[in-house]
């Protein structure tokens, strides 16, 4: 529904939450190809952890509920996260099940085991406007 001076309405109820590996689902909200960025409303299950990771691009996090173990720290329901461009993560831990909406800036490059020690991580996976398009037409049906 398009609402004069505001865009766009969505029902996040209405969704379908998409399973992705590693124990999250998300829902699509957001895509602009003209600027490269999503939102996405995502849900961690207890105990996932999400893999390594590059900000390619800002980012910014509202926890709505449950807890994120990161590299800033712990955060809780109603914290809101901002990770610049080049932003590293080892890993992001969810000791609770996690819903936390994400306004992304850019695409997030995921890293895989390196080859040989001190050799550099390859890039495994890539979450950017084109993937969550893709991922939006797959939730709408």
């Amino acid at each position: 529904m398009e609402i004069e001076g505001f865009g766009s309405l969505i029902h996040t109820a209405d969704l379908k939450w998409i399973e992705t590996p590693g124990g999250n689902s998300l829902k699509v909200l957001r895509v602009s190809e003209e600027t490269g960025s999503w939102t996405a409303l995502f849900r961690a299950a207890k105990g996932t952890t999400n893999p390594p990771h590059i900000h390619l691009g800002p980012a910014d996090f509202y926890v709505l509920s449950g807890v994120m173990e990161y590299r800033g720290g712990c955060s809780r329901a109603g914290d809101w996260i901002y990770e610049p461009n080049g932003a590293e993560h080892e890993a992001t831990h969810h000791p609770e099940e996690t819903l936390y909406l994400a306004n992304v800036h850019g695409a997030i490059a995921f890293y895989g085991e390196a080859p040989a020690p001190g050799a550099a991580r390859p890039i495994v996976g890539l979450s950017d406007w084109r993937a969550m398009k893709a991922l939006q037409g797959a939730q709408q049906g």
